[in-house]
């Protein structure tokens, strides 16, 4: 039994770990304080302290099972705010990826940038399609994406005016 939780409290450390130096390598730049990722440092420090607590008791001949117990229990937690970092960092960057490109078209809110760059898609056939989380069509969605092979790019990302008028485009290219 013990060294069953020792290696699941191993493997929990190892996985948390790695996580966390992802999440830290991939974090948003922008805010100064990731609450997510402080929680996360803070519970994976509790586990090392509580798994060194354990390890301690050990050498002593005094194994209490319920030390390891909460120290896979801090990992797990700590477990739970990086997949959650890591999730946000996934979306953001994807987010990124989909509209980098069309930065310099949405920066003047002007739709007669975007009018341009809307031909040379339909030219290239790299259609785009910027969801709105507030005023999502999801069956419009599903049609474009599915039919007519339009990348449909992130509920997340921010809805400029340009987005919008590129949107409409590509309504009307398919009414």
């Amino acid at each position: 039994m013990k060294i069953k939780i020792k290696h699941i409290a191993l493997i929990l450390f190892l996985v948390d770990v790695l996580l966390l130096i992802i999440n830290i390598k991939y974090k948003d730049e922008i805010p100064t304080i990731i609450r997510d990722l402080d929680y996360a440092k803070f519970f994976l420090f509790l586990g090392i302290v509580s798994s060194v607590g354990y390890l301690i008791i050990v050498k002593l001949k005094k194994a209490i099972t319920i030390v390891a117990a909460i120290a896979i229990i801090f990992f797990c937690i700590s477990m739970f705010f990086n997949l959650r970092l890591a999730k946000n960092n996934y979306d953001r960057i994807q987010c990124d990826n989909g509209i980098s490109e069309y930065w310099k078209y949405f920066e003047y809110n002007s739709c007669e940038k975007i009018n341009k760059r809307f031909e040379q898609d339909v030219i290239n056939g790299e259609l785009k399609y910027f969801q709105d989380e507030y005023n999502s069509d999801l069956e419009l969605e599903e049609r474009l994406r599915d039919k007519h092979g339009i990348e449909l790019i992130g509920i997340r990302c921010t809805q400029a005016t340009s987005m919008e008028c590129y949107n409409n485009l590509v309504k009307e290219l398919f009414k």
